[in-house]
């Protein structure tokens, strides 16, 4: 809808629209389509005479009498139709979009849920404290000779376990009324579930942090769960059944995944949770834009300089050191690539290659196979994920 085609002095029509108040911002938007922005208090006071039902004249009116300052109501209306929340000519206001697993979401979250888990998680503690079979240990991932069946076990069985993860951000979005998904990406060389989690800015920020903290409660359910299930299969001799060794295997790869939260400068679930209480709205971009200026600023690129004018205060103020542990983080993860994970792949491409050349069995041929297939098919997916990705950022310039 063009705002030079709209009366002044009729009232507007708005598809239903979101206020959340955040300090001296509004943040409005339409969240059956994605469509969000940061607007002065004023502005949202103003738009919020529009959508009462005064006209954008008598709005103006108003807007003069309350803050004694002028508006252009035309440019005003222009970033409304900008962000569609007008609804136009022969078009209908947007009906409320129906989120599925609402309830469920409720339910997971309800305090009686909190209560079970608190005892599931508290049972788990002291039962790894006072049964050194099943306390987290490294070798707890070697449960059988077989080095291809722990294989199968770490890779596949975490398959589910992941998904369970992004199941609670999911459900904990939903039970908020968020249209929350999840997706496949990448964080460096690292694949990746991911939970579409947009809509939260509608939502105080008070309500954020549970959704980005329930993937976190998942895996210290799972890692209980787990050695719960463990402990009750030791038998008379103290020793744990090969079930209960699968199990322990699982909880382990589960701490390691906990542990790797803390690289938040791959936009972890701790990443989004430390941007939201610092009051940031995309910390990571204008990080990497900052960084990015600073080196054409170096070379003498002048012209390819991102306007700085664009970044939000907070993570402009923010990305001036957070900027330089994004440059950390990332030189400590190519460091780890280059002299451990490079050199353990060619380690063992060499052990395959004489293997071959000694003419294994069928079962030794197989056990290769489903080797290389479980250890380079990671990396090779990552990078199939990155030359994607570029494409998709070559076609949007």
């Amino acid at each position: 809808m063009a705002a030079a085609s709209i009366d002044l002095d009729k009232a507007l029509v708005f598809h239903p629209i979101t206020f959340v108040e955040d300090g001296d911002e509004v943040t409005i938007g339409r969240p059956d389509v994605g469509s969000y922005g940061v607007f002065p208090s004023d502005g949202a006071a103003l738009l919020r005479k529009l959508v009462d039902g005064l006209s954008p004249r008598q709005a103006v009116a108003w807007f003069d009498a309350e803050y004694h300052e002028p508006v252009d109501i035309e440019e005003f209306l222009e970033v409304l139709a900008d962000f569609d929340l007008l609804v136009g000519d022969g078009e209908r206001p947007a009906e409320p979009v129906e989120v599925k697993w609402q309830r469920l979401g409720a339910a997971l979250f309800s305090p009686a849920a909190w209560v079970v888990y608190a005892l599931v998680i508290g049972a788990a503690a002291v039962t790894m404290w006072h049964v050194a079979a099943v306390a987290p240990h490294y070798r707890s991932l070697f449960f059988t000779r077989s080095l291809v069946v722990v294989q199968l076990v770490l890779v596949f069985g975490q398959v589910p376990l992941l998904l369970a993860h992004e199941l609670f951000h999911v459900l904990a979005g939903r039970r908020l009324g968020l249209r929350s998904t999840i997706r496949i990406g990448r964080r460096f060389y690292f694949i990746v579930f991911e939970t579409a989690l947009d809509g939260l800015v509608t939502v105080p920020r008070s309500k954020r942090y549970l959704p980005f903290l329930a993937g976190i409660l998942c895996d210290a359910l799972v890692i209980s769960v787990l050695t719960l299930v463990a402990a009750s299969s030791i038998d008379a001799s103290g020793a744990v059944s090969d079930t209960g060794g699968a199990c322990l295997a699982l909880a382990f790869g589960t701490i390691l995944r906990l542990l790797w939260q803390l690289y938040f400068f791959l936009r972890t679930d701790i990443y989004y949770l430390v941007t939201t209480v610092m009051g940031c709205n995309d910390l990571h971009t204008v990080a990497g834009q900052m960084l990015r200026n600073r080196w054409y600023r170096l070379v003498g690129r002048h012209t390819s300089l991102v306007d700085e004018s664009e970044w939000y205060p907070r993570d402009r103020a923010v990305a001036r050191w957070y900027s330089w542990l994004v440059v950390v983080g990332y030189g400590f993860l190519a460091a780890s690539l280059a002299l451990a994970v490079i050199p353990s792949v060619v380690l063992a491409l060499t052990i395959i290659i004489g293997r071959l050349q000694g003419q294994p069995s069928a079962l030794g041929l197989l056990d290769i196979i489903v080797f290389l297939l479980l250890t380079c098919g990671q990396l090779l997916f990552a990078a199939v994920l990155a030359i994607r990705d570029r494409r998709f950022a070559a076609r949007a310039r």
